[in-house]
């Protein structure tokens, strides 16, 4: 099994310095299971944010991240609240 690197892009970490530490781990945890099977745990987004997957997080809250296969990387590229995406 190969990991995936997790790199969280500048508008979702700015997104997460608005919030307490307490919020960030539970962040963390959630973010930790994309390392081993990003397609997994996510769900695919159809147009027009084909190529991007989404995993809830609190409930509330939407992760939008994107996959690069052939380097092992997953990109954070933003966090929203769901009634607003």
């Amino acid at each position: 099994m190969t990991r995936y690197l997790i790199r969280i892009k500048d508008p979702a970490e700015e997104w997460l310095k608005k919030y307490d530490l307490n919020i960030q781990k539970r962040f963390a945890n959630k973010i930790r299971k994309l390392a081993e099977y990003p397609e997994i745990h996510g769900k695919p987004l159809r147009k027009p944010l084909h190529g991007y997957w989404e995993l809830y997080f609190e409930r509330k809250f939407r992760i939008i991240y994107s996959i690069d296969i052939s380097n092992h990387i997953v990109y954070i590229e933003a966090i929203k609240h769901k009634d607003k995406y």
